[in-house]
Parts: structure tokens; C-alpha cells; sequence
């Protein structure tokens, strides 16, 4: 796990810094410059140490002909795996790193090789010979990919738009920043990114560049690896189970101190029970790679809050045998210090970002270097809720009443909403008859738009970047033969939600050098979800049902049936009230008067005698494009 940047065939390599990305790699950088006679290349590694410590794990890694430069953020968990077949065909290995059974892989069989990778990665291999760049991101885009053609007919990489930016004479937002603001899940499932110049890689994609010549290919379609499902669910949570385990170990694989961020949900649950129950029923073997140091669950705390979750998350590490660890979060936020965070995590969203920068630095000051958590199960088996009720209006009356508990239970905690047979039979009805009003409004604007469109040629559209990637998977045979739950947790896994998380996620751990490992994005357990029905996501009253199922006497009972949902966000309508109280008003004083919504925010949220939580968010949102602004011009 790293940080990786390099320039080909420029003459502003030079301005490529090896300390721009240090905070992703801290124990050690590595530089590779080709000699003079050849085209002029630069590549730079930010080492995050994590398999075979030695200098034999270093980076940039040059093949045994010396033809091959490799420069490689991620990890490949199944890297013994691959090694002892590589060796078969007669592959020799000078150390015992990952990064060299995917060099040598990539040698021997080219992008042809990933398909055999369980791991997550973004990489950059370099033929001298042939004067060519091959990229290539992970299936699902867990770790990020940024490049520019340069002016001078160049090309550069790197994992983060800050890495680009000393090649840019000016850095300019994009003229949709501030959409993008509002929509933060519209643009990371594309090339699109917020600062014009850079683009983004996408998930399952690779790039081939030749001669200032870039060519874009995608590699990895969930879609097409779909698999078969035995009929009986009692065997599919036998089968879930299985994959499950096996993806938790093979990412319990490190030469170093591993450990959860535990929230007390149930997927941080599951991750951090399954690595108690592998370490239970099968004896250690040194030869797996497996870390002995594991035992480290770790919360973010927010005392008196409505968000806290402490003592969840103290029940599951009871359960696993270890001590919680908290790390005890007030608000106490400077405003240098607010947008200092927004520049390190370069992206806008919905939250403040210092809670989990905060909680992922205080893992590393713990000695921690690689943390397993729950990140994917919301996507892949409908943790959320908001794509239950736009699926009511389709269900059967019995179908209706199991989904309609698992809804009014997602904020009740306890109580699975179970109502009366005329009370939901009425609800049923209005669902359907919403449904068809909608549909019918909807026919009635899109015609009288297309009227006005012809009339009036200048209006202006809010930016479609996704459009054009939702519609090419949505005209899949496999996609249209989905159950239309299952077809909404595919976009939400591969082109909004969790494309945002991840980003977020890197960049939230990455600032202090912490890899992330998410089981529930093994490719096998996501091609299995896809491929599930709906009713083995939801049954029962129940949302993730094969989750639960699944682990019954692995997590404890308090957690694997808890029913209530809190993602893992700031507590910002309490914290408007207190710490950050003087930056509200700083904003709205100097922005208010020009920007009706944002005023419009701060009074509505000043009315409330107790906000909200979503109060909190809508006040952040009016705030974000000014703060994520003022942060890019700050530090620039």
C-alpha cells in the first residue's frame, strides 16, 4: 500500500516532488529515471510497508531483464497462491512481496494476468523497450488512479490530484464544483474529476499510452461473472459463509499489526468476529502469512452524542476477547484545521471528514498499519433503506409487509414495524397509487422539456457525467434480467455510493499512512450478491439477511440482530451549536448576503431548538462549496 506518481516523455518531470504523496508511504521513498539515451521517465514510490519488510519489497520494482519499471499502490491476497504457480513455470522470486508476484505476473500474461488477482490496486508498469505505459485500476476501484496529458505531448499519474498538481501552471476548480458539492455521488463512477486537467481512471479499467497516444479498455464487468446460485437459501448462507471467511483470511495475511475500525454495526462486526472465529478454529501456520498481532478494535467516540456507538462496538470486542480502544472525538475543530482536512481528502461530501482522519491518525499512533473493516455490505445487500421504499410499489401485498418492517425497523432499533392487516393494506395501495402519479408526471414533464428545449436553446442542464456509464450498463441482458432491488444496489455498489466511499475511505486512511482491507468486496462475494435474489437480502423484517444467517454463533447475537442503522458521520447539527459555531457565522457573514440558500440554511438552522441530524447536513451542504474552495486556495 503506497502512494505512486510518475511523469513519461516531459520535460517538467523534474517538478514531479517525491514527498507529495509521503503521507501515503512514510517508510520510504523510492525514484526510478531512466538513463539519457532513453525517452525521459520518472517514476516515484511512497512506501507503506506491509509484506516482506525488507529492502526486497522496495519499489519502484524493475524485472529481472531490467525492461520492466513497476510502481504499485494495493495489495494481492492471494499472492502465495499465485507465487507457487508462477514457480511451476519456472518464475524465480528474489523476496517474498506481493508486488513481485504481480510484476512477474504481468510479464508472463499481461492484463490478462488480473483476472487471477484477489487484492485491490492501482499500478503503473513501464516497457523501456517498447516505450509504453500499461495502468490498470482494481475491479471496484478501492484504490484511486489520477492522470493528465500534458501540454508538451507528456503524460503523468499519480494516486491523488495533489501528486499532478506541481505540473499545472494553474489549478482550476471545474465550473460544476459546486454541483458536484451538492450531488457528491454524481461524478466518481467517471473519468470526471473536480479540477480541470486531471481525469480519473475508472474501477475495472486499464490504460495503455504509446507516443502521447492514450488508450482506455475495460478489463472487469461484474455483470458478465455472475455466477449460479443454488435454489435453497438455507444453501446460499452456507455458500455466503464460506466466501466470507476465506475473503476475511486471506486479508488477515501482513508482516505487521492489523487490527478493525469498529463501529459496532454489523458489517465492522462480522469482519472483526470472523477474524476471531479463523483464529479459533484453525491453528496458526506461519507459512499463510496470517499476523499474529490482530487483536486491536478501535472506535471513534463522540460522548453525549446521539451518533455515539461505543457501546455496541465494546459488546463485539468483548465477544472477539480484547479490549476496546476509543478514541474520544469533541468537536474541538480550528477552522485551519477544518480545511486543512478538506484539502487532504480533495473531494467534497456530505460529512466533515476530521472524525475519521482523526480516528484513522490515532490508529496509526497505536501502531496499527493495516485495519479490516465492513465497508460494501450497505451496497451489496441493502443497509440503507432509501432503495427498499423506492422498491414498494412493486412488491406483492405479503412482499410489501416483510419490506415495509425491515424499513420502519432500520430507525425504530428494537421494533420490527409489524402493523395491522387493514393499516397495511391501505399502505400497499397508496404506494401503488404514488407509483403510477409519479410515472405519469414524469411522461408529462419529460414531453413538456423536449417543448421547451426546442423554444429555448440556452438553458442550462445540470452536468450528466454518469449518464452515458448508466446507460451502457443498464442495456446489459444480465442487468435487465436483475430483480429491480438487486439492479438498484448495482449502481449504488459501482457508480455513486460506494464508488464515493472508497474514495473517501483512502483518503481518510491513506493521510496517515493506514491501509484499509474490505472483505465484503471480494470479487466472489460481490459477482455472489449480484446474483442473489432480493428476498435472500431481505427476510423476515430483516435487511442484509444472509449476512446474519450466515454468522449466527460467529458474532454475538446483540449485534447480528440489531436492526437500527447509524452510518459512521460527523455529529455536526450538535457541533454547529459549539466549536464550530464561529465558522458558521464567518461564512454566511461574508457569503450570505449574495447566496439565498445558504442563508436560507443558517437561519432554519437556528430556528431549531434541537437540530436535527439532517439539519446539521443540509447547514454543511449550503457551507461545503465555500470551505472546499477557500481549502484548495489555502494550501495552493
Amino acid at each position: 500500500m503506497c502512494g505512486i506518481s510518475g511523469v513519461i516523455d516531459s520535460v517538467l518531470m523534474y517538478r514531479l516532488r517525491d514527498h507529495s504523496l509521503h503521507h501515503r508511504g512514510p517508510d520510504g521513498t523510492g525514484v526510478w529515471i531512466a538513463p539519457d539515451s532513453e525517452i525521459p521517465a520518472k517514476f516515484i514510490h511512497n512506501r507503506l510497508a506491509i509484506l516482506d519488510l525488507s529492502p526486497s519489497g522496495a519499489q519502484p520494482m524493475v524485472s529481472q531483464d531490467g525492461n520492466y519499471i513497476l510502481v504499485f499502490n494495493g495489495e494481492i491476497y492471494n499472492f502465495l497462491e499465485l507465487k507457487k504457480d508462477l514457480e511451476k513455470d519456472g518464475v524465480t522470486f528474489r523476496g517474498d512481496s506481493d508486488t513481485e508476484v504481480l510484476l512477474n505476473g504481468l510479464v508472463r500474461e499481461g492484463v490478462d494476468f488480473l483476472h487471477k488477482c484477489n487484492g485491490m490496486w492501482a499500478f503503473c508498469l513501464w516497457d523501456r523497450k517498447n516505450c509504453t505505459v500499461l495502468l490498470a485500476r482494481d475491479r471496484f476501484g478501492k484504490k484511486p488512479l489520477f492522470y493528465m496529458n500534458l501540454e508538451d505531448g507528456g503524460f503523468a499519474f499519480g494516486s491523488e490530484m495533489k501528486a499532478l498538481y506541481p505540473l499545472m501552471d494553474r489549478i482550476t476548480p471545474d465550473q460544476d464544483y459546486r454541483h458536484f458539492c451538492d450531488h457528491p455521488f454524481q461524478y466518481e463512477g467517471t473519468e470526471h474529476c473536480l479540477i480541470q486537467g486531471i481525469k480519473r481512471l475508472r474501477p475495472g479499467h486499464y490504460a495503455y499510452w504509446k507516443a502521447g497516444s492514450l488508450q482506455v479498455v475495460r478489463w472487469w464487468n461484474t455483470l458478465d461473472h455472475l455466477v449460479e446460485v443454488p435454489l435453497r437459501y438455507e444453501d446460499q448462507v452456507e455458500q455466503w459463509r464460506e466466501l466470507f471467511v476465506d475473503a476475511v483470511r486471506i486479508r488477515m495475511r501482513a508482516d505487521v499489526r492489523i487490527g478493525t475500525a469498529l463501529s459496532g454495526g454489523i458489517d465492522s462486526t462480522a469482519v472483526f468476529s470472523a477474524m476471531g472465529y479463523i483464529r479459533n478454529k484453525y491453528s496458526y501456520d506461519a507459512h499463510d502469512r496470517s499476523a499474529t498481532d490482530w487483536q486491536h478494535g478501535v472506535c471513534a467516540a463522540y460522548p453525549g452524542s446521539s451518533l455515539d456507538e461505543t457501546s455496541w462496538a465494546t459488546i463485539a470486542a468483548e465477544h472477539v476477547g480484547c479490549k476496546l480502544d476509543k478514541v474520544v472525538l469533541h468537536g474541538e475543530v480550528s477552522e485551519e484545521a477544518l480545511l486543512s482536512a478538506l484539502y487532504r481528502v480533495e473531494d467534497p461530501y456530505l460529512t466533515l471528514p476530521v472524525p475519521m482522519l482523526e480516528t484513522y491518525r490515532e490508529i496509526s499512533n497505536r501502531g496499527i498499519k493495516v485495519t479490516l473493516d465492513g465497508h460494501g455490505a450497505d451496497e451489496l445487500l441493502s443497509g440503507y433503506g432509501g432503495e427498499l421504499i423506492q422498491f414498494l410499489p412493486h412488491l406483492t401485498f405479503d412482499e410489501f409487509r416483510s419490506v415495509k418492517r425491515a424499513i420502519t425497523s432500520m430507525s425504530s432499533g428494537g421494533s420490527d414495524g409489524a402493523g395491522n392487516d387493514i393499516r397495511d393494506l391501505v399502505g400497499w395501495y397508496s404506494a401503488r397509487v404514488r407509483a403510477w402519479n409519479l410515472y405519469r408526471h414524469a411522461r408529462r414533464w419529460l414531453r413538456e422539456a423536449k417543448n421547451f428545449g426546442s423554444r429555448d436553446k440556452t438553458s442550462v442542464t445540470a452536468p450528466d457525467y454518469l449518464g452515458d456509464v448508466m446507460r451502457m450498463e443498464h442495456d446489459h441482458p444480465r442487468y435487465r434480467s436483475m430483480d429491480l432491488l438487486t439492479r438498484s444496489l448495482y449502481d449504488i455498489t459501482h457508480l455513486t455510493i460506494l464508488p464515493t466511499l472508497l474514495r473517501n475511505y483512502d483518503r481518510y486512511s491513506m493521510a496517515s499512512g493506514i491501509e484499509i482491507r474490505m472483505p465484503f468486496l471480494d470479487y466472489r462475494l460481490v459477482c455472489f450478491a449480484m446474483s442473489l435474489p432480493w428476498t435472500s437480502k431481505v427476510r423476515g423484517g430483516f435487511t442484509k439477511s444472509i449476512i446474519r444467517d450466515s454468522l449466527v454463533g460467529v458474532m454475538p447475537d446483540a449485534i447480528r440482530l440489531r436492526r437500527d442503522k447509524i452510518g459512521w458521520n460527523a455529529p455536526l447539527h450538535e457541533w454547529f451549536n459549539g466549536p464550530l459555531n464561529e465558522t458558521v457565522n464567518r461564512i454566511n457573514s461574508q457569503h450570505g448576503k449574495d447566496d439565498r440558500l445558504l442563508n436560507a440554511a443558517v437561519c432554519d438552522y437556528r430556528s431549531k431548538s434541537k437540530p436535527s441530524f439532517y439539519d446539521g447536513q443540509r447547514l454543511w451542504q449550503a457551507m461545503l462549496p465555500y470551505l472546499w474552495r477557500q481549502s484548495l486556495e489555502l494550501k495552493l
